[in-house]
């Protein structure tokens, strides 16, 4: 009795066990088809509508911010610097005096031409003097010639007597000539001395280093004491009373571009624009051009020079195009242009062409408004596909 009933003990856990083990089951099949289907899930995407317009169509360049005119000042003579009458930061007037150098050579030579000129001028006039005299004895002479000629033709007097007073006039006609041709000589030598000293004053002004116009002096290169020598940079005054928008432009861009175009810059948050005043005539060692636009007192406000400033470059109208969202655009693996339209929650490719850009949009040819094209494609090909199921998100 006692073996059955611990058989029938076991054999009942045994069932309650099989029991147990069947409902797990039967529970872990019922979540599992609740749950979803791996792969199954679309992709999430974000959407923009293609849509009909025009676009005005722009290049982007990085402009710097610079004052209206800058003065590399150096110095023009080889000598002392004396006096640095500025500092870095020092306000200029225009005409005032901000180096003096070492002139004390250039007087002396000024002193001594000065001596020339005032001998060579006492050295005239009495030459004038002679040259008075000489023509007052060879019209004497002439006429004592002339007399004894007549009388040495009447055979009052000797012929030898009348030659000899003829070769006296000949003498003093020599004598007087040369005495003009002295006058001359002495006043081209004036000339040429006042000539040497006007140089040198020009050279003494050289000296006496002046600003150019109203500004600010930015940088100092010499102290009192440093040699100055031609052509090196002493000082750099800028005049900021104005700026500009300078920026280069590379050579296959030179065709959209000329004077009075509209560039388009953000500052503070607004938008502004200026025109084009300056085109340089001539492409630099980089074969860039570079361009520049003068900017009103108000535009100017709250910049600072040296500052870039991102310009837009207006260059075309693009009429009656599609537009899509600059970000819908991805490089394909033959480096053409596409864009992923959502047709029936999947996506399918379309090659565009790219006609132009501006801001956030783009015109391109390849797909019809209203469609719907994906945005953010950051990886592009990576994460998107042809035929791949997606779910569009707002």
């Amino acid at each position: 009795m006692k073996k059955t009933l611990k058989k029938i003990f076991v054999l009942l856990i045994v069932a309650l066990i099989i029991l147990a083990a069947v409902g797990l089951v039967v529970r872990k099949k019922h979540k599992l088809a609740k749950a979803p289907k791996f792969g199954l899930r679309p992709y999430p995407v974000r959407v923009c509508v293609a849509h009909s317009g025009s676009l005005e169509k722009t290049i982007d360049y990085l402009a710097i911010v610079e004052p209206f005119q800058v003065a590399n000042i150096s110095a023009r003579l080889t000598t002392d610097v004396n006096a640095v009458l500025c500092d870095e930061g020092s306000v200029v007037k225009a005409n005032q005096i901000l180096i003096k150098l070492d002139d004390r050579d250039i007087l002396d030579d000024i002193a001594s031409v000065s001596a020339d000129i005032a001998r060579v001028k006492s050295e005239l006039e009495a030459n004038k003097v002679k040259v008075s005299s000489l023509k007052k004895t060879l019209e004497y002479w002439q006429r004592e010639a002339k007399r004894d000629k007549t009388l040495a033709d009447k055979g009052d007097i000797p012929l030898a007597s009348a030659e000899a007073t003829i070769d006296k006039a000949n003498e003093f006609e020599g004598s007087y000539e040369a005495a003009k041709h002295n006058t001359s000589a002495l006043i081209s030598a004036i000339k040429a001395l006042e000539s040497k000293k006007k140089q040198i004053e020009t050279r003494l002004s050289y000296a006496v280093i002046r600003s150019p116009y109203d500004g600010v002096v930015t940088q100092r290169f010499v102290d009192p004491g440093d040699l100055a020598t031609v052509g090196k940079k002493l000082l750099v005054v800028e005049d900021s009373s104005k700026l500009k928008l300078s920026f280069d432009i590379p050579q296959k861009d030179i065709s959209n571009v000329k004077q009075g175009d509209k560039i388009e810059f953000v500052i503070n948050d607004k938008k502004q624009d200026a025109q084009i005043t300056n085109i340089y005539p001539s492409l630099d060692k980089a074969r860039m051009l570079h361009v520049e636009a003068l900017l009103s007192k108000e535009q100017a406000s709250g910049l600072t020079i040296g500052q870039y400033v991102p310009v837009k470059l207006n260059v075309s109208l693009i009429k009656d195009a599609v537009l899509v969202a600059s970000e819908s655009l991805v490089q394909g693996p033959d480096n053409d242009m596409y864009v992923f339209v959502v047709e029936d929650s999947s996506l399918k490719s379309h090659k565009v062409k790219v006609l132009g850009a501006s801001n956030d949009e783009t015109a391109v040819e390849g797909i019809s408004p209203d469609e719907q094209v994906v945005v953010s494609t950051f990886l592009g090909w990576a994460n998107l596909s042809s035929g791949k199921k997606v779910e569009v998100i707002r």
